[in-house]
């Protein structure tokens, strides 16, 4: 019976985690689905110091649509709003994966008390 109760304990323990990540989950805060990328890229005005040097910095979203990926140029007085919208939705994917691994244990842990609980004829 203390088995038993050892493991409601953990159960109770990953529900609280659950709901924290579901929390966490359902904030409202902005994110963009897609990968943010710095790069540097030619204007292609022949006597621009890109053609020689770096290049001018650009950020661009790279994202899914219809199945095809696609690309698009992001205004740089939007730069750190798309950044911090691109982090979001990177800490969002990784808020799922832990929910997901929560899950799976949860799971475990039922099937164990499942087991535990059922009788015992000999």
């Amino acid at each position: 019976m203390a088995a038993r109760t050892a493991l409601l304990a953990q159960l109770q323990a990953l529900a609280h985690r659950q709901a924290a990540l579901r929390a966490e989950l359902l904030r409202d805060a902005e994110f963009v689905v897609g990968t943010v990328s710095e790069v540097r890229g030619r204007c292609g005005k022949p006597g621009c110091h890109c053609t020689e040097g770096t290049g001018h910095p650009q950020m661009r979203l790279l994202y899914a649509e219809g199945g095809r990926r696609r690309c698009k140029l992001i205004r740089q007085a939007d730069w750190d709003r798309v950044r911090r919208a691109g982090a979001r939705y990177r800490q969002l994917r990784a808020t799922l994966r832990a929910l997901a691994a929560l899950q799976i244990r949860e799971l475990r842990l039922l099937r164990r008390v499942v087991r535990q609980g059922g009788l015992r004829y000999r």
